[in-house]
């Protein structure tokens, strides 16, 4: 009950009849305050709280001249300014200076927008992309073949404002374990609106320079994807194009990719295969295969976190039957 709530109740039980004693006692207050109150009522004045000064504010003029300075700077946080005014001024805490900073002069943190630092070659290519393909209809992205790296951690840190569990207790709330530099792999994948290629693990021991991009993922794993034959069955075994000189092959511009002997390895055992759209560098992730990989990522936190390599191909080889069953009713 508010203040004013339980005076007027004090009231209301005086013209019931109720004894100061009983009120005082029922309410939890003292007689002399059941006496005042009764005393306002009788005189007809208001039952609230009369207007206070209040504490006097502990910021001076010198202080919010400072908080003032810092609007607009960089590493001027309410932390810092506390810190500092508390050193040369007045003891304050962070939550005053974020007071003062909202209430009076009505300002907001906010985060800094990035903007890409991009060359004068990078902002060409980027044009030069979004004019080739602004015309370019559903149909015509339905003949591309999005490939793309990620990396992948054994002992995925998940995502703290996901991974919520709502309880009574927090003591019953089991913690999650990490580890402070965990080992990562790479994985190669594909992927068009018909079906998926097989993924491919690079191992940490091997970096992705043009000859292993050649021997061990286009001849091994990209190559063999397109010569199925079958149009149905399961994802992973579906052919994925109808002729493949209607079909382009979409990278980024990582250096394996780009690389001379990549090009001509793609035109010499893919005749008629367009190889050369690829992302402009430094460009928005705009591949769709990303968001695949946010859905294996979500399908390997729920499993119990691998502790080798063994283990981290089992749950990759579960988790993709779960990736090839979702992308199914995409």
């Amino acid at each position: 009950m508010t203040r004013l709530s339980i005076r007027e109740r004090a009231i209301g039980m005086l013209l019931a009849g109720s004894s100061q004693r009983t009120v005082a006692d029922t309410l939890g207050v003292t007689i002399r305050t059941v006496k005042n109150w009764n005393k306002k009522q009788k005189a007809g004045e208001m039952l609230n709280d009369k207007p206070r000064s209040g504490r006097p504010p502990k910021l001076s003029r010198v202080p919010k001249i400072i908080i003032r300075k810092s609007i607009g700077k960089r590493w001027h946080s309410t932390r810092k300014l506390a810190k500092y005014i508390s050193s040369k001024y007045v003891a304050i805490s962070k939550d005053t200076v974020h007071r003062y900073l909202h209430n009076s002069i009505g300002a907001k943190a906010y985060k800094r927008p990035s903007n890409p630092k991009l060359t004068e070659v990078q902002k060409s290519k980027r044009v030069k992309f979004c004019l080739e393909h602004k015309s370019w209809t559903s149909l015509d992205w339905e003949r591309v073949f999005f490939s793309d790296e990620s990396p992948f951690e054994l002992f995925h840190p998940t995502n703290s404002q996901n991974d919520r569990v709502w309880d009574v207790s927090s003591r019953n709330i089991t913690p999650v374990e990490t580890v402070k530099n965990p080992p990562r792999l790479m994985v190669w994948g594909m992927m068009s609106h018909r079906g998926l290629s097989e993924l491919h693990l690079i191992s940490p021991r091997h970096s992705v320079n043009a000859d292993y991009y050649i021997n061990e993922i286009l001849a091994k794993c990209c190559l063999p994807t397109y010569k199925r034959k079958k149009m149905r069955g399961p994802l992973t075994q579906r052919k994925l194009y109808r002729k493949i000189s209607d079909t382009f092959f979409m990278q980024d511009g990582a250096p394996a990719h780009s690389a001379i002997k990549t090009q001509k390895w793609l035109s010499d055992h893919l005749p008629g295969f367009w190889a050369k759209d690829i992302w402009p560098n430094n460009s928005p992730d705009l591949n769709p295969i990303e968001n695949l990989w946010a859905i294996m990522q979500a399908e390997l936190d729920k499993r119990k976190p691998a502790t080798n390599l063994n283990n981290w191909r089992k749950s990759w080889k579960i988790s993709g039957v779960v990736l090839a069953h979702r992308f199914s009713r995409i």
